[in-house]
């Protein structure tokens, strides 16, 4: 029941994240950022911040709620920017940055949460 309640917080405080705004502010301040920079390197400088950020952030939280919040934000970048940024190229960056960081911590991937549990149960 243990990992059942954590997910269900996960996935509740990413819907009160999109209710605020915060993700939306994200994803403008992402773009802002990317805009920023000159247009043969955007696309770079996207894909390096996605790995880099979902890397560190899904070893802190688990993956899975942490690629779901971050969907809109791709979306964002790709709306306010559909030339340079196609939203293929940051789904795989967001990917492989949340799997790499799944790797990084026990919080960060759904089988080390579920194995803990199952571990403390059995007395390890």
């Amino acid at each position: 029941w243990d990992s059942l309640l954590y997910y269900a917080g996960l996935f509740v405080l990413q819907e009160v994240a999109a209710a605020m705004g915060l993700l939306g502010a994200i994803g403008n301040a992402l773009a802002a950022y990317i805009k920023s920079q000159p247009e043969n390197s955007q696309l770079g400088v996207a894909v390096t911040l996605l790995v880099w950020v979902s890397s560190f952030a899904s070893s802190i939280l688990d993956n899975i709620p942490y690629t779901a919040t971050t969907i809109p934000v791709i979306k964002i970048l790709a709306k306010e920017l559909p030339d340079t940024l196609p939203i293929k190229t940051l789904a795989w960056a967001l990917s492989l940055g949340a799997c790499l960081g799944g790797n990084g911590t026990l919080l960060g991937a759904s089988a080390n949460i579920v194995t803990a549990g199952i571990s403390t149960n059995r007395g390890f």
